[in-house]
C-alpha cells in the first residue's frame, strides 16, 4: 500500500512541477518580435569599423566609455562603432539583466542614454533600477517592463556572447578595429588615428 501512496504522491508531484512551467510559460508578459537595428556610432560605410565587448558591471568598461566619446568626437563621420555585450555572468551577477534592459531601450531608440545611465549607476543594477532609468529616460514603461520581463532580449545577448567566446574574449572592454583584436584599449585613439592616416 505505501509503495502506490509513494508513486502516487511522485505522479502529483512530476504534475505539479509540470502545471507550475506551463503557468509560468503563459504568465509571461507578451512582447512583441521587434527587430530593431543594433547599436552603432558613427556612420554605417565608415572607413574604420571598430566593436566593443563590453559588461555594464565592469569598472574597466565604464572607464572606457570616455574613449569611446572620445573617438566619436574626434572621427565620428570616419568610423563605426559597434556595441557587443559580453556580460561577465560568474563574477556580475546584474550584468545579464542589464545588458538585456540596454536593448530594450534600444527598441525605443534610447540604446545610448541607456547605456550611459546603466554606467553612471553600475552599482544600482537591481530589476527596480533598470526600471526606474527607463522612466527617468521617458521610455514607454510599460513596454519596456514587458520586455525585460519576458527575456525578449536573452537571445540577442548570448548571441553576442557566443561571438565573442569564439574570438577568444576572456576579459571587458575588448575592442577589435577592422577585426584585429586591440590588445591595449587606451590606445584605441592612437590606432584609430593610424588607420585613418591622421598624424
Amino acid at each position: 500500500m505505501s509503495k502506490k501512496i509513494n508513486i502516487s504522491i511522485g505522479i502529483i508531484a512530476v504534475l505539479a512541477i509540470a502545471g507550475l512551467i506551463v503557468y509560468h510559460e503563459y504568465t509571461k508578459p507578451f512582447y512583441p518580435d521587434i527587430t530593431f537595428p543594433r547599436p552603432f556610432k558613427g556612420v554605417e560605410n565608415a572607413k574604420v569599423k571598430i566593436v566593443e565587448y563590453s559588461d555594464f558591471q565592469c569598472p574597466a568598461c565604464k572607464a572606457a566609455t570616455e574613449m569611446v566619446k572620445t573617438l566619436d568626437e574626434k572621427y565620428g563621420y570616419e568610423i563605426k562603432l559597434e556595441f557587443k555585450y559580453f556580460p561577465l555572468v560568474s563574477i556580475h551577477e546584474n550584468s545579464f539583466a542589464a545588458a538585456m534592459a540596454a536593448e530594450c531601450a534600444n527598441d525605443q531608440g534610447k540604446f545610448w542614454a541607456y547605456h550611459d545611465e546603466l554606467f553612471a549607476h553600475q552599482d544600482s543594477l537591481q530589476k527596480s533600477d533598470l526600471v526606474s532609468f527607463a522612466q527617468n529616460l521617458g521610455l514607454d514603461v510599460a513596454s519596456f517592463t514587458a520586455c525585460l520581463e519576458s527575456n525578449a532580449k536573452s537571445k540577442i545577448v548570448r548571441e553576442d556572447m557566443g561571438a565573442g567566446n569564439k574570438l577568444g574574449i576572456n576579459a571587458t572592454p575588448t575592442f577589435f578595429v577592422d577585426g584585429e583584436k586591440v590588445e591595449n584599449w587606451p590606445e584605441l585613439d592612437k590606432i584609430v588615428g593610424q588607420k585613418l592616416g591622421r598624424p
